[in-house]
């Protein structure tokens, strides 16, 4: 084996490690609700027609800060469950995404 099929092989191995890890990273998100209980993303639709189809926390700072509105996003990874704390001040309102996976129990909960 030539050392360009080596590294083709190398590189095609690692593939399934490195697909795995993106899957896992772009998971479903949900919100953190009031007593600990996750909310599906949809509840954002009741602030506007433009928090309709949002995914994720990136999305939606994205999507703001192309409209003009000055976002925070801030990474909490302490505790049991990392959240993704969104803030649009101009909007009056300030989130916190939490990974699907980091819900437990409440899942199941959520309408």
């Amino acid at each position: 084996m030539t050392y360009v099929g080596l590294r083709r092989s190398l590189f095609i191995a690692a593939l399934p490690v490195t697909l795995s890890a993106w899957a896992a990273e772009t998971s479903e998100w949900l919100l953190a609700g009031l007593e600990g209980k996750c909310v599906p993303l949809s509840a954002l639709a009741k602030r506007g027609p433009e928090f309709q189809d949002i995914k994720s926390p990136d999305q939606l700072v994205a999507k703001m800060r192309a409209a003009g509105h000055k976002t925070e996003i801030k990474e909490h990874k302490a505790g049991s469950r990392p959240a993704v704390e969104v803030r649009i001040p101009s909007r009056d309102l300030y989130v916190m995404f939490v990974k699907s996976s980091d819900c437990g129990d409440s899942k199941s909960e959520k309408q």
